[in-house]
């Protein structure tokens, strides 16, 4: 049985590690945000640090390395707290972000990434959660997604939930806590009360990446090269495994098909996904609307 680890966390067969002095002096920033920061230490470590990052997403890593080897994810050398700030210090994957690539592809190479992301999460779909009727962290905690941070200033996400009727009356009521507090008539919060919860049942909870979108999807050329008309093979890898969990099948395109909007459906990347993401239409589309309405 899946037990998350303690910290402080050090992995097993693990590369000379940097000392937190050094990761703080690191100069090649691959990231920044005002609580979090991604450095490359070297060619073979990279390093997530910050008082906004949180260790549910280094109990991802590990659990997948653990449960789920067959998902391409970087794996976690090690993890602890120093100065109130979080450390993840992790395998530095190779490759380049999907998103920077796509436009040059051709259709035979779009086709392949896909066909190898549908064995991905064929293996994530395959994957049974540990602990019965639950939705929420991989670390057993809550949701880590925006709908279910608490609006009631808890400063909290909510969850973890023990059925999906709990999941959906946690995604009203935070919805409702958000109304009342911008003092907006409740019509809308009555109508997602006597709908959600009808219309988000019967589905099981499934390993979800929750953030799947080209620039958290790695690529590198496969060593086989390019075919007799140029055509490339691609190894990918996913990464930025905050958001994960064990969510409802239909979560992991909810929360893809959210981005759209952002990227145009005049890609062909957002009719791709349904290549490799389960679609459950109706309760996407209900999600969405309840998305819009939530931010």
């Amino acid at each position: 049985m899946w037990e998350p680890v303690a910290l402080p966390f050090e992995n097993y067969d693990i590369p000379p590690l940097p000392s937190a002095a050094d990761i703080r002096e690191c100069t090649d920033v691959l990231k920044e945000r005002s609580t979090a920061k991604v450095v490359a230490v070297n060619d073979n470590i990279i390093v997530k640090y910050g008082g906004g990052v949180r260790a549910w997403e280094g109990q991802a890593l590990i659990y997948l390395e653990r449960e789920v080897p067959d998902v391409p994810a970087p794996r976690l050398y090690a993890m602890y707290y120093e100065s109130k700030q979080l450390f993840l210090v992790m395998q530095r994957v190779p490759g380049v972000q999907l998103e920077s690539v796509w436009s040059s592809l051709t259709n035979f190479e779009k086709a392949s990434i896909t066909t190898r992301l549908q064995s991905v999460f064929q293996a994530m779909r395959t994957a049974e959660c540990p602990w019965p009727n639950f939705i929420g962290s991989l670390d057993g905690s809550g949701v880590h997604h925006y709908l279910f941070y608490d609006q009631k200033g808890s400063g909290s996400h909510l969850g973890p939930f023990t059925s999906e009727a709990a999941f959906a009356e946690g995604l009203v009521s935070n919805f409702r806590a958000l109304i009342e507090e911008n003092h907006r008539p409740d019509y809308k919060a009555r109508f997602y009360e006597k709908h959600l919860p009808e219309m988000l049942r019967g589905h099981r909870s499934t390993l979800t990446h929750g953030d799947v979108q080209r620039r958290n999807i790695l690529v590198t050329e496969s060593d086989s090269g390019a075919d007799d008309q140029g055509n490339r093979s691609f190894d990918i890898a996913l990464v930025d495994w905050e958001m994960a969990g064990w969510l409802p099948d239909w979560w992991e395109f909810f929360s893809a098909s959210s981005l759209f909007d952002m990227i145009s459906w005049d890609e062909d990347w957002c009719w791709l996904t349904e290549e490799f993401l389960q679609v459950r239409a109706p309760e996407v589309a209900l999600m969405l609307m309840f998305d819009k309405d939530a931010r």
